[in-house]
């Protein structure tokens, strides 16, 4: 009997995070030939590739944000998971690393580092002035209801 309530709680959450994430740490991106690459938590990829000219300094300098655009209302702090954005040594080039499965949902709710922005069209958290580390999210998938 103890074990019941339990149980139900779980058929009737909305969504259940399957792994937390966050911006891969400036020393665990591996690049060459303008693609850069980066094991997740969950053995899934970062990548990401520079466009145009190569530079002669393509070493990451530091990092520069990340960014969530919000998908229905900004309270519940869920919506597509967009980049992780890095700063390289050559003069004003960045480099944007994307996760690997861009279709699941991300949340960031408890996650103190996120700061709320409305822009144009669009909706999004944003997390910088901290190591990317500190940029978590849960991968979220919806869960059944009976």
């Amino acid at each position: 009997m103890k074990y019941k309530l339990p149980c139900l709680f779980l058929f009737f959450a909305p969504f259940s995070a399957l792994a937390t994430l966050h911006c891969p740490a400036i020393n665990e991106i591996k690049h060459g030939a303008g693609v850069y690459t980066a094991v997740a938590a969950d053995d899934t990829e970062w990548s990401g590739t520079l466009q145009g000219e190569l530079p002669q300094f393509g070493t990451i300098k530091d990092f520069s944000e990340a960014m969530m655009i919000v998908e229905g209302s900004s309270e519940e702090k869920r919506g597509k998971f967009q980049k992780c954005t890095y700063n390289l040594h050559a003069e004003g080039k960045q480099i944007d690393m994307f996760y690997e499965n861009k279709a699941w949902l991300a949340s960031i709710s408890d996650k103190p580092h996120w700061k709320y922005e409305q822009g144009g069209f669009l909706n999004y958290y944003t997390c910088s002035d901290v190591a990317p580390e500190a940029c978590q999210f849960d991968i979220v998938v919806a869960s059944a209801t009976f």
